[in-house]
């Protein structure tokens, strides 16, 4: 039997719940996805892009560039779009860390870092969010960097705990390491509105990455990209394949970008209106949780596995979490204002069982 690298044999794989199983009919609050059914204008720019013939072409991305570039407020110099913000993870990773260099991480963090240095194998050195979750670890987490640091990851807000990392610590860290690449993780900027491209220009070493998986609703067409020094950018080219992302993404994507209202809309409902319901829910009703600063929480009930299970038997998925610090809770997204006025009454009758 044919064998692979042993330390690819002892990785487990990423399976996130569910995996396997046909979602469609659920309210899904389990994997952060955009809650609502895809707008009439994302569905009139996929059927254009059939009916044009583009899907047996490979795809071309000068012009979804310069759309990117408008909406990112950088030159396309700055950009190169990726399968999701997944591969983006992956590019950067495999271009700053080799077998056994290591990379400065707070944890629990999104597992796709973990899963991508597990293959290189790079060294992850995770510095623990504390119990209470409190804040972002920065007294301990510049206290890992060390000269030998490949690659320092901030994730801002963090997932799965949602934390958010302050601005002045993420400039102090790029500040402080000019020398070793600072990945900034903004998976969840359209919720936060919070970034750290402003510190672009005056930090080379400053890398950022972003999706439109989640705000966008494309989490089914893979699309991210990666915002760097224009010199970086060009090292990044020579990592991702020619035709990585489909034309079918980059459409539905320049679609999106050109009716903001419909997602912005969205985005408002969730963080002004469902959320805050959500967690006056919570309080009045006792149960334990920290609301994140995105649109996505962990909760803390005092059988978590029974609410998981209570939630999916009437037709609602939320995430049980693995890592060890937060493994008696759960992560839910937040939908519109009536998909959490559904949540709040089957939690409801849970909590009364």
């Amino acid at each position: 039997m044919i064998q692979v690298r042993p330390n690819i044999a002892a990785m487990s794989p990423y399976s996130p719940p569910w995996s396997n199983m046909d979602r469609k009919g659920y309210l899904r609050l389990d994997l952060n996805e955009n809650t609502q059914d895809p707008p009439a204008h994302v569905i009139a720019a996929l059927k254009a892009h059939i009916d044009e013939n583009r899907i047996q072409m490979y795809p071309e991305y000068g012009g979804f560039l310069s759309k990117l570039s408008q909406h990112v407020g950088v030159g396309e110099d700055h950009l190169i779009v990726t399968n999701g913000s997944d591969q983006a993870i992956e590019i950067i990773l495999r271009a700053f860390l080799g077998p056994g260099e290591p990379m400065v991480m707070a944890q629990p963090g999104f597992p796709i870092f973990d899963q991508v240095a597990g293959t290189i194998p790079a060294k992850v050195c995770g510095v623990p969010y504390d119990q209470e979750l409190s804040g972002f670890p920065y007294d301990e987490f510049v206290k890992a960097i060390t000269p030998e640091t490949a690659l320092i990851v901030v994730i801002n807000p963090d997932n799965p705990t949602g934390i958010a990392v302050p601005m002045s610590q993420i400039r102090q860290i790029a500040d402080d390491h000019p020398n070793i690449p600072v990945l900034v993780d903004e998976a969840y900027f359209e919720y936060t509105r919070v970034t750290a491209l402003d510190f672009l220009k005056s930090h080379p070493n400053l890398i950022i990455t972003r999706t439109f998986s989640k705000a966008f609703a494309m989490a089914g067409l893979r699309l991210g990209h990666i915002i760097a020094h224009p010199d970086v950018i060009s090292q990044f080219y020579k990592i991702r394949g020619p035709f990585d992302v489909n034309n079918c993404a980059t459409a539905v994507a320049t679609a999106q970008m050109d009716f903001p209202d419909v997602w912005n809309a969205y985005i408002q409902e969730v963080m002004t209106r469902s959320k805050p319901c959500l967690e006056r829910f919570f309080q009045e009703n006792r149960v334990r949780y920290h609301p994140g600063a995105a649109h996505f929480m962990l909760v803390q009930p005092e059988d978590r596995d029974g609410a998981v299970r209570y939630l999916k038997d009437h037709g609602i998925l939320v995430r049980p979490m693995i890592a060890p610090l937060i493994r008696h809770m759960f992560r839910m997204n937040v939908g519109t204002f009536k998909q959490t006025e559904r949540f709040i009454k089957v939690y409801k009758a849970f909590l009364a069982t």
